[in-house]
């Protein structure tokens, strides 16, 4: 099990270099574009649809690193009342049922990127082909699918009393104004 606990360590950091590099390449990108724009008279050709290609490689990848940190969007409303093992039964159908819609996503996804490789558009102004830059759906929506097995899983170590319940996430209060 330790070469597994390593595995997902490479991929957290993997996960967390794609999303900063995306988001500083989508920042350099603009900022190069505006400059060249307004300064020599001439923007970027590909710069739109570089921006557009960072953008999908942002989404899937943080879809899968927010459920591995437990920060995706949630109602947690009901369950921030719950404790113990009926806190820890929610979140193990919460998570299962999570799990099991991304799975089902990421085997749709497959099918869109297996579409798209056979009518074999390619990008207009990098001529890049698109299914390349598609493949990322699948890999993220897997990703997070996997994330939410584990954390299932870990509901269910609770559930057996094989583990402590972990403290639960309550996001920062609003400030009261005075």
């Amino acid at each position: 099990m330790a070469w597994l606990r390593k595995l997902d360590w490479m991929l957290e950091k993997l996960e967390a270099f794609i999303l900063a590099s995306g988001i500083l390449l989508m920042a350099l990108n603009s900022v190069s574009n505006v400059f060249g724009r307004y300064l020599f008279n001439q923007s970027i050709y590909f710069s739109e649809e570089l921006n557009q290609f960072l953008i999908i490689f942002v989404t899937f990848v943080g879809c899968s690193y927010a459920a591995r940190h437990s920060r995706h969007i949630s109602m947690s409303a009901f369950i921030e009342h719950l404790t113990g093992k009926p806190a820890a039964l929610t979140l193990l159908i919460i998570n299962t049922v999570t799990a099991a819609l991304m799975l089902w996503l990421t085997w749709a996804s497959v099918g869109y990127v297996e579409s798209a490789a056979r009518i074999g558009r390619s990008s207009s102004a990098l001529q890049v082909p698109l299914h390349y830059i598609y493949l990322v759906i699948p890999l993220g929506l897997g990703m997070t699918g996997l994330q939410f097995v584990r954390h299932a899983f870990v509901q269910l170590q609770v559930l057996l009393g094989l583990r402590e319940a972990p403290a639960l996430h309550v996001d920062a209060t609003i400030p009261t104004q005075h």
